[in-house]
């Protein structure tokens, strides 16, 4: 994963409530598979699997989650479980045949939580962190579209 996206997933992360994490998991699961096939189609076998190594490690995450006295979490199980499948085949048999189901099944959950999410008022699951603000920073030869505040009294976890 590029560097750039990885900064903005790590800073929605920080602001994100329970159901914008699912979110932001399922958008990192795509990226990893098209991140995957791109690699696969110039013939970059070692980011290849590392891609899909990642995509199957978010799943993992998302089946060890699930609240179990929900009846959709069976449901979402065997999804989870589909998908795991395909990852694995894909990557041992380095052959991307399966990953557009894979794609498929997550654009779809993707589109529900997003609508989930809008409707979430629990607020961030993480507690003190720095506030973020929207607006532009200037790097080396670069400008970013977020700013940081850090001048922020309260940094860090409290132990």
């Amino acid at each position: 994963m590029k560097k750039e996206l990885i900064q903005e997933y790590t800073m929605r992360i920080t602001q994100a409530s329970r159901t914008e994490l699912i979110v932001i998991m399922y958008e990192i699961i795509l990226k990893d598979i098209q991140y995957a096939k791109e690699a696969f189609a110039e013939g970059d076998t070692e980011t290849y699997e590392k891609e899909l190594s990642h995509a199957g490690r978010f799943v993992n995450e998302l089946m060890g989650a699930l609240d179990y006295n929900y009846s959709i979490s069976y449901h979402l199980m065997s999804l989870y479980i589909f998908a795991n499948k395909e990852l694995t085949a894909a990557k041992t048999k380095k052959q991307p045949e399966g990953l557009s189901g894979v794609e498929e099944i997550f654009e779809k959950l993707l589109a529900g939580y997003q609508k989930v999410s809008e409707e979430d008022t629990s607020g961030p699951v993480m507690k003190n962190t720095q506030q973020v603000y929207a607006g532009l920073t200037y790097g080396r030869g670069t400008l970013n579209e977020m700013y940081v505040n850090m001048n922020e009294a309260k940094r860090g976890f409290m132990a």
